[in-house]
């Protein structure tokens, strides 16, 4: 007992859920042992790390299975668009009549803002757009993506971003032993020793952890193991988190990513043309210009009185005239090129004259 102080000389569960029970020690906090859930006794030292040093015999029943069990999760056939390539997405989480992203779009009154902030630095004012054109968990995503180095420590960042208060709680636990011992896991239980972690802590660490061991650690891995159904994966969040991976949170990058190809071209238009008028996001912007083009060649397909293509010239005008990140006109857009490609299917004549008059428009969104 009383070389034992911490855990007064009593097995107790592993506070970070990689082991199953923390065993008797001086110091746990320095050099601890553990009965993993494979039954071998672990030593973890802060200068060594985790070692098997022998094995622990149980009496039948009594140790559990392991609560997290990760696995890969089976990828659907369609995805998110990623820059040129498409990012399959988990089955759990996939939509599959969502294949565009929408538009991110800004007032010209918000890029002067954004530019006169900026200094003029195309990066700075990317990163102004960014945060004015996207929602804010798209954003936490994004800002996760900008302060992160390594796969684990994104993964917790973003789930944290993702989930509610157990989900931040817990990846702020994360963080402070990220910040001690980086992406050597198997070191963590020595920096719970004296937290108060729940299951939540326990699960994410655990998903994390297991990835780590198979050598590749994702975002949408990490939400899928820990539990998709708490995250509300909608599809733009889903974009967001491939985008937050792909761009590394290099602003220009994120924007293009998840508004698709048009949105990164305006952005560049302000520098080249200015912002308003004939520039970026005025009356005659890249994005509109494109839609409209879509509009007319819906009037050669079905006639001007026809449901969709009055839909869709309404919902082009709307942009036009003040859009937001979450404007009923962007979503109009997005559902109709959706309806588009997945009614007839994605050679149909329609689309055929689209990409026709505006080359790959079904590859901008």
């Amino acid at each position: 007992m009383e070389q034992n102080p911490m855990n007064q000389g009593m097995a107790v569960r592993d506070p970070s859920g990689i082991n199953f029970l923390r065993l008797p020690a001086a110091n746990p906090f320095v050099n601890a042992y553990f009965a993993a859930w494979t039954g071998e006794l672990i030593e973890v030292t802060a200068d060594i790390g985790m070692q098997v040093i022998g094995s622990c015999k149980f009496a039948p029943g009594i140790m559990p299975p392991n609560p997290v069990q990760y696995q890969a999760p089976q990828m659907a056939q369609w995805g998110v668009r990623v820059g040129n390539a498409v990012q399959p997405v988990p089955q759990q989480v996939a939509v599959p009549d969502q294949r565009y992203v929408r538009p991110l779009l800004a007032s010209p009154e918000t890029a002067r803002r954004c530019m006169e902030l900026s200094g003029g630095e195309e990066q700075e004012f990317a990163d102004c757009m960014v945060k004015n054109m996207v929602g804010p968990r798209e954003e936490a995503v994004y800002e996760c993506a900008k302060s992160t180095q390594k796969k684990e420590e994104l993964a917790f960042c973003a789930i944290g971003a993702l989930g509610g208060e157990n989900e931040r709680k817990a990846a702020a636990q994360l963080k402070e032993c990220y910040e001690q011992f980086g992406e050597d896991l198997d070191q963590y239980p020595l920096c719970m020793a004296q937290q108060n972690v729940d299951e939540d802590t326990q699960r994410l660490i655990g998903c994390v952890q297991q990835q780590a061991e198979g050598g590749d650690v994702t975002v949408m891995g990490t939400a899928i193991c820990y539990g998709a159904e708490r995250l509300d994966l909608n599809p733009e969040l889903q974009i967001a988190v491939e985008c937050a991976v792909a761009s590394g949170g290099e602003p220009m990058t994120f924007a293009g990513c998840t508004g698709g190809r048009l949105t990164q071209r305006e952005l560049t238009k302000c520098f080249t043309d200015g912002i308003g008028g004939n520039g970026c996001f005025g009356p005659n912007n890249e994005i509109v210009k494109a839609l409209r083009g879509v509009g007319i060649k819906l009037d050669d397909a079905f006639g001007p009185n026809n449901d969709i293509v009055k839909t869709w010239n309404n919902a082009v005008s709307d942009i036009q005239n003040g859009p937001g990140p979450n404007n009923d006109a962007v979503r109009a857009v997005t559902t109709i090129a959706n309806d588009i490609t997945n009614g007839p299917g994605p050679n149909n004549d329609v689309v055929k004259a689209i990409d026709n008059v505006i080359p790959g428009f079904s590859s901008m969104f």
